[in-house]
C-alpha cells in the first residue's frame, strides 16, 4: 500500500511539474510578445496616419484620436489642417524607424504605445514624427486612439541646440507642428 501511495504521489508531483514549468512563460517572452504587440499595433496607426496626411482627409485623421485627446486638445481642427498643409503636397513614401516604446501590459491597462519615426517624402525631405497613442484601455475606452502627433519638417540631427520639444515636453493631447528653417 505504501508502494502505490508514493508512485502515485511521484506521478502527480511530476505530472504538476511538467504542466508548470510547459505552461509559464518566461520574462523574457513576455516582453518580447508585448514589444511584438506594440510594433504590430505603431505600424498599424502610422500606416492611418500617412493614408490620412496623402489624402488629405481631415475627418479620418481626427476620427483617429482618442475622444479624450479630442476634447483636450486645443484647436484640433485648425491643427489637422496645418498638419497636412505642413507637407506642402509631397506625399509620404515611407515611414521608418526603431522599435517602439511603451508601458503597461494586457494585465496592466492602459498600454500606451510610442515612438520616433522618419518620414520620407516624395520630394526628398525628411520629416520627423513622434506619434503617442492607447492601444487598450478596458476601463476608459475614451483614452484608446492617437494621443499625440509631433512633426518636425527637417530630420533631428538639422534641430537647433535649443529646440524643445511642445507636445512631450509638456505632456498635451493634440498635434504639434514644428517648422525648422
Amino acid at each position: 500500500m505504501k508502494k502505490i501511495i508514493c508512485v502515485t504521489f511521484c506521478m502527480v508531483f511530476v505530472l504538476s511539474t511538467a504542466v508548470f514549468v510547459t505552461s509559464c512563460k518566461s520574462r523574457i517572452d513576455e516582453m518580447g510578445e508585448q514589444s511584438l504587440y506594440a510594433e504590430k499595433q505603431i505600424n498599424a496607426i502610422n500606416k492611418k496616419i500617412v493614408k490620412c496626411i496623402n489624402n488629405k482627409d481631415e475627418k479620418g485623421l481626427k476620427s483617429l484620436f482618442s475622444k479624450n485627446a479630442q476634447e483636450e486638445s486645443e484647436e484640433i481642427d485648425n491643427r489637422i489642417s496645418e498638419l497636412i498643409s505642413a507637407f506642402n503636397g509631397a506625399k509620404i513614401k515611407s515611414v521608418e524607424g526603431k522599435e517602439p516604446g511603451f508601458s503597461g501590459d494586457s494585465n496592466t491597462q492602459p498600454i500606451n504605445i510610442y515612438g520616433f519615426y522618419t518620414l520620407n517624402l516624395s520630394n526628398g525631405d525628411k520629416y520627423v514624427i513622434w506619434v503617442d497613442f492607447c492601444s487598450m484601455d478596458d476601463e476608459n475606452k475614451e483614452n484608446v486612439g492617437l494621443y499625440m502627433i509631433e512633426v518636425i519638417n527637417c530630420t533631428k540631427d538639422k534641430l537647433p541646440s535649443d529646440f524643445k520639444w511642445d507636445g512631450i515636453n509638456n505632456d498635451k493631447p493634440g498635434i504639434f507642428i514644428h517648422h525648422i528653417k
